[in-house]
């Protein structure tokens, strides 16, 4: 998988999802995958995934009667990614900001809470 970062719109996340649930997939298989739950047409998910093969985040291989997609990026990779770009952009780099942030507007349950304060712990103990 590629380590160059790599932003997503959301409408890509939803492609890139629809890929990282299975892969690889032909173009019809997008299409009947995501526009049950977006409305878009094929020539809009067409147009998304060559946005993304652009960007690196999926790549194909010839099948036997169409292209096979898959990502080239972890889900866990992006997310990470745009978690910073997040933290970077909106918070200026600072987490206790951003979490204060959750639990102002959000509520945290306590099992929310539960298991913020065990990664702190692990953070503490130098183990994350």
């Amino acid at each position: 998988m590629s380590q160059t970062h790599i932003s997503l719109s959301a409408g890509e996340w939803q492609i890139m999802e629809c890929l990282w649930e299975q892969s690889p997939r032909t173009l019809m298989e997008m299409v009947h995958t995501v526009s049950p739950a977006t409305g878009w047409s094929k020539s809009t998910i067409v147009t998304m995934v060559g946005r993304l093969e652009a960007k690196g985040a999926v790549a194909y291989t010839e099948g036997r009667k169409a292209r096979l997609y898959a990502p080239t990026i972890a889900r866990e990779q992006a997310a990470l990614r745009e978690t910073e770009s997040l933290l970077r952009r909106v918070y200026r780099g600072n987490l206790g900001m951003l979490v204060n942030t959750l639990a102002d507007t959000r509520g945290l349950t306590r099992e929310d809470i539960d298991e913020l304060s065990a990664i702190l712990e692990k953070a503490k103990e130098g183990q994350v």
